[in-house]
Order: structure tokens, then sequence, then C-alpha cells
């Protein structure tokens, strides 16, 4: 079990799940359903979401917006303790999670319902708080994603969607957070990307205010799903 894995994971921690999202860029076609219930090879990808995320928690908290009624109906079918909250408006990965500042206690774990994966991370002995990292040989991987910079075994720098990459490690979807994430989420101003406050912009700021951020290295195959051929590039 996860509490066996590292001291962050000595008490039960909730697992977030940010499922509120259109998917315009994934499946234009078919928006008559949000996306994180559209299938994987046959499966609804937030089912493969849970069945992954479950090993590490008990106690799940979804985000929902777009479609929300289908998305909870659908949830409610599964074997796990789900609680929901609604993020009204559509503006971004850190907004979504501030939602959740009333419901979580101290260490969560964030997951992007449309980011998917096989295998295993591996935890520091002591963590804080940290970032899940991929090492790939998939450049679009990373620019879709964000870039990771590594120094004395903790995160020095994550650059959103980048042009020119650092190195081969991609910032993955999933987040190891604790409860002073809500301190600096509204310290963040919006970034020009999208005029959105980027949760890796977030994480720069902890960052740099001093506190250890830890790489969470991960394992085994990983895709965020942007495009409809991602789900290909996955596998079964």
């Amino acid at each position: 079990m996860a509490n066996l894995i590292c001291d962050w994971f000595k008490n039960p921690v909730t697992c977030v799940v940010l499922a509120a999202g259109k998917g315009t860029r994934a499946y234009p076609a078919t928006l008559e359903m949000p996306k994180v219930i559209l299938p994987v090879h046959g499966e609804p990808g937030i089912k493969r979401v849970v069945e992954f995320w479950k090993q590490f928690s008990d106690d799940f908290i979804f985000v929902v917006g777009y479609k929300k009624e289908m998305v909870m109906e659908y949830i409610s079918t599964l074997p796990i303790k789900a609680r929901f909250v609604e993020q009204k408006e559509l503006k971004g990965i850190a907004h979504a999670v501030f939602q959740v500042k009333e419901m979580v206690t101290d260490n969560f774990i964030v997951v992007l319902g449309d980011c998917l994966c096989k295998g295993e991370f591996s935890f520091p002995a002591a963590m804080s708080q940290g970032v899940g990292v991929w090492k790939t040989d998939n450049p679009d991987a990373i620019k879709q994603s964000y870039s990771i910079e590594i120094k004395d075994n903790r995160i020095a720098r994550v650059v959103e969607k980048p042009k020119a990459l650092i190195n081969d490690l991609c910032g993955m979807g999933y987040y190891f957070f604790t409860s002073t994430v809500f301190e600096h989420i509204p310290k963040t101003p919006p970034s020009s990307l999208r005029n959105e406050v980027e949760i890796t912009n977030v994480i720069q700021r902890m960052i740099n205010a001093g506190m250890p951020v830890a790489p969470v290295t991960f394992s085994g195959k990983y895709i965020n799903i942007t495009y409809e051929k991602d789900v290909e590039r996955f596998g079964s």
C-alpha cells in the first residue's frame, strides 16, 4: 500500500481528479460526451485513471464542469468513495485545484483526468511536495506538457509548453501537494499563454520561495490525451 512507500503517505491522502474540461482538440466531433468518459480502447478514460490511482487512495474528489451530470453519473457506478465539486468557470488547472481548498486536509494528490499511465512511481523517502516526472524520447510529449529541470534531487525549474527543450524530462499531469499550495495559487499572476494561472507557474513560485519540490520519477507508459491520435500511441 502507498503508506509504506514513503513518509508522505503516513496518513491517508485524498486523490483529486480534474474532470471538468471539454476536450475539443482531442474529440471535436463527439462533444455530446465529456472528454473523460470517452472510450480509450473500449473503456472510459476516467475508469482507467481511477483503477491506477486507487492503489494510493480510497478517497476521491472529482472536479467536474462540462456536462457534469454525465460525469457524476458514470463515476457513481465505480466501486470507490467519490465526492464532487464544480468548477463553474473553466479557468485552468490551478483554478480547478483551488476549488478543493476546503475539502482536503494536508497531503493530497492531483491527477488530470485525461492523463493515463501504466507503470510505477519512485517516491523519495522524504518528500514535502512532488511532481510526476517521466523520461521520454518523444519531444512532442514535452512540448505539449511542460519541461523539468532537476538539481540536487530537487526540481529547480518548470517550463510550460517549452519551445526549446531543456532535456528529455517531461512533467506529468500528476502532483503531490500539501495544503500550502493554496497560499500560492492566488498570488500567482495569469500567464500570457492562456490568461490563466498556470499550475507550473504556481509550482515555480513555490520553488522560488525556497520550498522543496521533489521529482517523483515514473517508469512505464504515459500519455496526456491532447489529440485523438494520442490514444493510439498509448496502446490498449
